[in-house]
């Protein structure tokens, strides 16, 4: 007979094995598009990628378009996440604004691939506006740091979009520019650029 110990811990591993495969699929699926774009990414490909049959891709997703978008909201929160790593809000709000420069540097230079697929979704058919306002809610605290700056007028009133060009556009492209052995993205190289962006921003 079960006992509820038994029934909780079959429930957990029954969760985790669907968060793998889930976790899987979105892993293959990412690592397809950086190699053969969004046309050259079949769902058969996916499958054969993640381990998994292409049944069990249509259990977790309806479509390939609703799969790539999963993938970019997957991306989107990874990346907020990452952006809010150490952030302390007690913090002079300059040093919260560099911190999260720092971080965002950090995990585009860690993740080449995702900051590739961010750049092809954003140009492609399968961006909308409302799914960027999906995701908007993941860097709330983010965007609350900028706009906290420009009210006490420690930056310049400049329209969300060109902070964001001046945050996670600039990381993006660098680090990309890293992947093809371009730059080299040390720590130091990256603490003289924040110090660029600052001096770009501050009022």
């Amino acid at each position: 007979m079960l006992n509820e110990h038994s029934i909780n811990t079959g429930c957990q591993n029954h969760m985790d094995q669907v968060q793998d495969k889930r976790t899987a699929i979105l892993d293959a699926t990412l690592t397809l598009i950086s190699e053969h774009g969004f046309h050259g990414t079949a769902m058969s490909k996916v499958a054969s990628e993640a381990g998994v049959s292409a049944g069990i891709i249509y259990h977790y997703f309806d479509s390939k378009d609703d799969l790539i978008d999963e993938l970019y909201i997957t991306v989107k929160r990874d990346s907020a996440k990452a952006m809010l790593e150490n952030y302390d809000a007690d913090q002079p709000l300059r040093a919260q604004i560099r911190q999260i420069w720092g971080n965002i540097f950090r995990y585009f230079i860690k993740h080449s691939r995702e900051s590739a697929f961010l750049e092809q979704y954003t140009n492609s058919p399968y961006y909308r506006p409302q799914i960027d306002a999906e995701v908007s809610e993941y860097y709330m605290p983010v965007v609350g740091c900028f706009e906290r700056a420009q009210q006490e007028m420690i930056i310049k009133d400049f329209p969300e979009a060109v902070i964001t060009t001046l945050t996670v556009d600039v990381a993006s492209s660098l680090a990309q520019k890293q992947a093809a052995g371009l730059i080299d993205l040390t720590d130091e190289l990256v603490e003289q650029i924040i110090d660029a962006l600052w001096e770009a921003i501050r009022q």
